[in-house]
């Protein structure tokens, strides 16, 4: 009798998943809350968190009836 069991592999599958949470700040316009809140965002601490993968929800132009330049975000922190 031969024997053909084979030893399992091993895997190391990549997942990705998003989160969403929102960051209360004090400011005098949206760009400046903006910037605030994605600098305390930046700075929590997670191990997973793939770089230059947040995005700010273009809802909240809608929701506070403000524009923000986020090139100017990114400038700025």
């Amino acid at each position: 009798m031969s024997s053909n069991t084979q030893e399992p592999k091993e895997y190391n599958i990549p997942i990705s998943w998003e989160s969403y949470k929102r960051v209360k700040v004090e400011a005098n316009s949206l760009q400046e809350a903006v910037e605030k809140a994605l600098k305390i965002f930046l700075a929590e601490p997670d191990e997973l968190y793939l770089d230059d993968s947040f995005e700010i929800d273009p809802f909240i132009k809608e929701e506070t009836g403000e524009d923000f330049d986020m090139e100017q975000v990114y400038n700025n922190i």
